[in-house]
C-alpha cells in the first residue's frame, strides 16, 4: 500500500531537515566569520587614525604606501583569525592573480599569506617540543625566531651536533582547532544541501568537496606528511629526474604534531612571483617550463602529486634545482583514470574534438555504460562553443577549465568519473598560476602536450593520426 501524498511530504521534509545534521556547527562558523569581520573591521578606523597622527608629516606618496600597508596587515590578520581553510582559499586566489591586480596585491603585501602569518610565541613552541620530542635539547639547537609561519604550522631552523641544519615544523594548536571547526561546518552544509541537488555535476562537485574535507583533516597529521614525502622521494628516485627535490626526513624526531626535515636554503618562488627577487627573463622562462613540466609529470605520470603547489611551497636552490615542501595535502589517481583524463585534455588542447568523442566513448566503454554517439556529439558542441568563445575573446584557455568542461559532459552522459578529481583540478589550477607567475608568456599547451601524450599511452592508430597532423602543426609553429 503506497503512502499518502501528505505522508510522502512529511518524509521528504524529514529527509531534508534530519536531526542528524549538526546545525550548531554551521551557526558557530557563521558567528566566527561575523566576529572576525567585526573585530578586524573595527580596527581599520583606529589604525588609520593612528597612522594619520604619527605620519602626518609624510609626503602623499609615502602616505599612500603606509595606508596600503595597514590595510594589508588587517587582511592578513583577518585570514589568520578566520583560519586555515580560508587562508588556503586565499592562496589559491593569489596564485591566479596577474596584471594590474597583481600590482595591488604586491602593494598590500598579500603574498605574506604564503608564509608570513602571525607567529606563536617561543614559550608555546618550547611547550610543544617538550611534549612531542622531550630530548630535543640534547639533539638540536633551535632558533627561537621562525623562518616561516603558515596558516596551519610554524617552522624553525634547528642545528644538530654535526652542524647539519634541519627544519622543525609544528602544528599551531589554535589553527588546528579552527580548521576542524570550519570543516565540521562544511560537512554539515553538505548534509543540508545534498537532498536538494538535482544535476549530476552538482552532485559530483559536492562529492569531491567531501573528499577535499577528508584530505584537509589528514593534513594536520605530520606523520602522514612524512609518509607522503618518503613515498614521493622513492618515486622520483626511480625516475631519476633532477629538477624537483624533496627534503630528507628524520623519522625519530617526527610525531603527529612535529615534523623534522632537511633545510632547503635558496630563493622562495613567491619572491620571484611578487618581484622582490630578480631573475633574468631567459632564466624565468627556463625555470617556469621546468617546474610546470615536472609538476604535470607528478599529476599525470607518477599519479601521486602535491595538493597545494603554490609559490610559497617551492624554493629555487643555488644549483638550479627546486625544493618542494609542505606535503601534508596530496592527491593520488589510478593509472587508468590518469590515462583517460590525459587523453581528454590532450584532445582539447590540440583542438581535436573528433578525438574527444573517441575519449568519452572509451570512458563509457570501460565503465560498461551505453552512450549514443549522437549524445556525445551534442556534448562536444557545447565544449566547442566554450572554446570558440574564449578564442574570440582572445582569452587564454586554462587546464582546469578544460578539465571541468570534459568532466561535466561525462557526468551528463552518465559516465562515472574518478574520485579525487577536485584535488587534481585544484592542483592544476595552482600549477598553472605558478607557471604564469614566473613567466606570464609561458605556452601552456606546448609544455603540457608531451606530458599528456605520454600519460595517455597512445596506440598505433593514435600515432598515425598524430603524424598526419604534423605538417599542419609545423606550419602553425
Amino acid at each position: 500500500m503506497s503512502a499518502s501524498p501528505k505522508k510522502k511530504q512529511e518524509q521528504s521534509f524529514k529527509a531534508r531537515f534530519s536531526p542528524a545534521v549538526n546545525y550548531f556547527a554551521i551557526v558557530r562558523e557563521i558567528f566566527a566569520i561575523y566576529k572576525s569581520l567585526l573585530v578586524e573591521g573595527s580596527r581599520i578606523p583606529w589604525q588609520l587614525s593612528k597612522a594619520l597622527i604619527v605620519d602626518s608629516s609624510l609626503d602623499p606618496i609615502w602616505a599612500e604606501k603606509r595606508f596600503l600597508e595597514i590595510v594589508g596587515d588587517l587582511i592578513v590578520d583577518l585570514f589568520n583569525d578566520l583560519g586555515p581553510v580560508y587562508g588556503k582559499a586565499a592562496q589559491v586566489t593569489l596564485s591566479r592573480i596577474g596584471g594590474d591586480a597583481r600590482k595591488t596585491v604586491n602593494k598590500l603585501q598579500l603574498d605574506r599569506l604564503y608564509g608570513q602569518w602571525p607567529a606563536m610565541p617561543w614559550a608555546d613552541v618550547e611547550r610543544i617540543l617538550d611534549q612531542e620530542i622531550p630530548d630535543w635539547h640534547q639533539e638540536f639547537v633551535v632558533d627561537p625566531y621562525p623562518i616561516g609561519v603558515a596558516s596551519m604550522a610554524q617552522v624553525h631552523v634547528a642545528t644538530d651536533e654535526s652542524g647539519k641544519r634541519w627544519v622543525i615544523k609544528m602544528i599551531k594548536p589554535h589553527a588546528e582547532q579552527r580548521l576542524h571547526q570550519t570543516l565540521d561546518a562544511i560537512e554539515q552544509m553538505i548534509r543540508v544541501l545534498k537532498p536538494f541537488l538535482i544535476t549530476s555535476s552538482a552532485k559530483r562537485a559536492f562529492r569531491e568537496l567531501s573528499e577535499l574535507v577528508k584530505a584537509m583533516r589528514v593534513e594536520t597529521d605530520l606523520l602522514q606528511e612524512m609518509h607522503n614525502i618518503d613515498r614521493m622521494r622513492e618515486r622520483l628516485a626511480k625516475r631519476k629526474q633532477q629538477v624537483l627535490i624533496l627534503p630528507e626526513t628524520l623519522a625519530e624526531y617526527c610525531t603527529k604534531s612535529v615534523l623534522t626535515v632537511e633545510l632547503f636554503e635558496g630563493t622562495p618562488l613567491s619572491e620571484l612571483v611578487n618581484g622582490t627577487a630578480v631573475l633574468s627573463k631567459d632564466m624565468r622562462k627556463k625555470l617556469a617550463k621546468k617546474v610546470l613540466n615536472e609538476l604535470l609529470v607528478q599529476v599525470f605520470e607518477i599519479g601521486l602529486f602535491h595538493g597545494d603547489p603554490h609559490a610559497g611551497n617551492l624554493i629555487l636552490l643555488d644549483d638550479g634545482t627546486v625544493g618542494v615542501f609542505d606535503w601534508g595535502l596530496t592527491g593520488e589517481l589510478l593509472e587508468a583514470d590518469r590515462k583517460h583524463i590525459s587523453s581528454l585534455l590532450k584532445a582539447l588542447m590540440a583542438g581535436n574534438l573528433e578525438k574527444l568523442v573517441e575519449c568519452l566513448a572509451a570512458m563509457a566503454e570501460e565503465h560498461q555504460v551505453e552512450v549514443d554517439h549522437a549524445a556525445i556529439e551534442a556534448e562536444i558542441d557545447s565544449i566547442r562553443e566554450m572554446v570558440n568563445s574564449k578564442h574570440e575573446a582572445k582569452e587564454k584557455q586554462n587546464l582546469q577549465e578544460l578539465l571541468e568542461a570534459c568532466l561535466t559532459s561525462a557526468e551528463r552522459l552518465s559516465i562515472p568519473v574518478p574520485d579525487g578529481l577536485l584535488m587534481m583540478a585544484k592542483s592544476l589550477l595552482t600549477i598553472e598560476g605558478l607557471a604564469r607567475g614566473i613567466d606570464p608568456e609561458i605556452a601552456m599547451a606546448r609544455v603540457a602536450t608531451p606530458v599528456l601524450f605520454r600519460a595517455a599511452k597512445p596506440g598505433f592508430r593514435d600515432i598515425v593520426a598524430f603524424s598526419k597532423r604534423i605538417p599542419k602543426l609545423m606550419k602553425r609553429a
